[in-house]
């Protein structure tokens, strides 16, 4: 009783979880989720604790020494997520381990990171959390997760009455999360596009990834007649209202979102979903957004900017994260306003790179097609990140083009295989219809430095994207 009193008495903590994206792991090239982990305070146990998984295709089941099955586990982990599941109950094993009532959850992940961040989150949407110590009951409780037909969910439910707890996910920020949870065969879990159990969802997708095999999972959207509190925080982000239609971006063939880069809404998602829900796009190809191409020691990257604006979104969400303030400045964000004022972008930051008045709605066109250009001074911070190299593994990676043309298995919630036939060859991504896609003001920034000659490969309406501004 005297335990069970001080774990009630104690203050509540941040539970914070990190995976890293496909053979994601620290080196000299790190990705947003590892410099995000940097960030993070570790030096208050009794405030906040902080777990890091390396990605998809970089471990395998401890016990296991042999050199030629280590080699052979990583590839098939790679190629199939072989072991995603793995991935996805050693994070509900950490929180099993650390989780008091009251403790708030948050979630962060890349590329198939992302994906297992949200496997986590759906996992305790649907089971709940068992105790500590119940290790052996993980793998019945993810198998009550994963499956999908009437009898496993109606186990689930019981399952988790009688023997787990409920617990909310305070905050998931994931950068480009995939489809695709292995390259050569992908698999489905539920929850993993919406889940009313999340209080915050941030996403920072890529406009010129087009790889077929790195097709985007949209978060669900509410319906039209939903105020999502997302409204209230989309600083540092340009709503485009108006799309000028140059030209048309796709044949008749591209009309399936789902086949050409986003996948839709499944049936069993809910209409009613209360999570705060932001989605932006950002200039960039996949690791672009997530980062791990640029050495630590370059100054600008397209990848910085997604991090920063990761950052903010969770400062500003007053989930109570625990960042370094060194670590904030170096960043650019001033990790505690001495003005009292919160700015737009929910932080004082030390310089912002577009000014309060230059993020406003759409309303009319001009005689470019990318109209006025915005500020393009070097002295703006963010300019340098803005025009910095992309990475397009179709260009430096020529192997990645026979993906584009082999068939695609899956596997879905119900643990049958589909075969999809279809010949992407490069293609960009598809917005849905239903999406009104949200973009980052860097997007016009590197639109509008004419060496570039930068269009979003990203697609609208069967049409290519170009952002009018207001004149």
């Amino acid at each position: 009783m005297e335990v069970d009193n001080q774990c009630e008495a104690a203050e509540p903590r941040m539970l914070i979880l990190c995976f890293d994206g496909t053979a994601g792991h620290f080196d000299s090239h790190n990705t947003n989720v590892v410099k995000l982990f940097g960030l993070l305070r570790k030096d208050a146990m009794d405030k906040q604790r902080c777990y890091y998984q390396p990605g998809i295709g970089t471990y395998f089941e401890p016990g296991v020494v042999s050199p030629l099955f280590s080699w052979w586990a990583k590839i098939l982990d790679d190629a199939i997520a072989w072991y995603l599941n793995e991935h996805v109950m050693d994070g509900y094993k950490f929180l099993m381990a650390n989780y008091r009532p009251g403790d708030k959850i948050c979630l962060f992940g890349f590329s198939r990171g992302a994906y297992t961040a949200r496997a986590l989150a759906g996992m305790l949407a649907k089971v709940g959390l068992l105790p500590r110590d119940n290790l052996q009951s993980v793998k019945f409780a993810y198998n009550y997760y994963r499956r999908e037909d009437k009898q496993s969910i109606a186990l689930a439910k019981k399952f988790k009455e009688k023997f787990c707890q409920e617990v909310d996910v305070e905050f998931v920020g994931v950068w480009d999360t995939v489809q695709s949870t292995g390259i050569l065969v992908g698999r489905s879990l539920p929850l993993t596009d919406s889940n009313t159990f999340i209080t915050t969802f941030r996403h920072a997708l890529s406009l010129d990834e087009h790889r077929a095999r790195f097709r985007p999972n949209l978060y669900h959207r509410p319906s039209k007649n939903q105020k999502s509190r997302a409204q209230k925080a989309t600083s540092g982000v340009t709503r485009v209202f108006n799309l000028l239609r140059c030209k048309h971006g796709t044949s008749s063939e591209g009309n399936n979102p789902a086949e050409n880069g986003i996948s839709e809404p499944g049936p069993e998602q809910s209409a009613s979903s209360e999570t705060d829900v932001l989605e932006v796009w950002f200039a960039g190809c996949h690791c672009d957004i997530g980062g791990g191409n640029v050495k630590d020691e370059e100054p600008s990257s397209l990848a910085q900017i997604t991090l920063r604006w990761m950052v903010e979104q969770v400062i500003a969400s007053e989930c109570g994260v625990l960042f370094e303030d060194e670590g904030l400045k170096e960043l650019g964000i001033t990790p505690r306003p001495v003005s009292g004022k919160v700015g737009k972008n929910g932080v004082e930051p030390v310089a912002s790179a577009v000014k309060e008045g230059d993020v406003k709605e759409v309303t009319s066109t001009s005689d470019s097609p990318l109209g006025p250009s915005p500020p393009t001074s070097e002295a703006v911070p963010e300019f340098k990140d803005a025009i910095a190299s992309s990475f397009d593994q179709l260009q430096i990676n020529k192997a990645w083009w026979l993906l584009e043309i082999i068939p695609w298995f899956w596997q879905d919630r119900d643990g049958k295989w589909h075969e999809r036939r279809s010949i992407n060859l490069g293609r960009g991504r598809i917005i849905p219809q239903h999406h009104q896609p949200i973009f980052h003001p860097t997007v016009e920034l590197r639109m509008n430095h004419a060496p570039l000659k930068y269009k979003p490969r990203a697609t609208h309406n069967q049409r290519n994207l170009r952002l009018n501004t207001a004149t």
